[in-house]
């Protein structure tokens, strides 16, 4: 998705046709736990912080299978959250409750793989071209 969400965000988010909604997959573990986590709490503080943090970490996903509070909390104050707002909300189990709830509601949906797209009821699996996402975008604009 890296690859196309920028000219997704910039032909369609940023002009106000289409919203970007991000729904975890925990499919591995403690890393994509406590990764989402740290991308809710930073998004919590500024949306914006959300993509920032969520960009961070899966371009480092390699990083994350030994990674501990510590890493997550570097990651989210370099991308610009306030370190003890985004300690606070990351040491609630409220906030991990609403992760593992979300998770929940995604296989209850039943989506068991990433990636994968849900365009007003179009699923595309796996990565697709932008020119893919164009199309089915287009068309449900119209």
């Amino acid at each position: 998705m890296l690859g196309t969400e920028p000219d997704i965000i910039q032909n369609y988010v940023e002009t106000g046709q289409v919203k970007l909604v991000f729904w975890p997959v925990l499919n591995h573990g403690n890393p994509s736990v406590y990764s989402t986590l740290t991308a809710e709490c930073a998004g919590q503080q500024d949306p914006g912080l959300f993509w920032a943090v969520h960009k961070m970490l899966f371009e480092n996903q390699a990083d994350l299978w030994g990674a501990g509070r510590g890493y997550f909390v570097e990651t989210a104050v370099a991308a610009g959250a306030d370190q003890a707002t985004f300690e606070t909300c990351y040491d609630d189990p409220a906030a991990m409750d609403q992760v593992l709830e979300l998770d929940n509601i995604r296989r209850q949906r039943g989506i068991f793989s990433q990636p994968q797209f849900d365009i007003n009821g179009t699923i595309f699996v796996g990565a697709q071209p932008y020119e893919a996402f164009a199309q089915v975008i287009d068309a449900s604009l119209k």
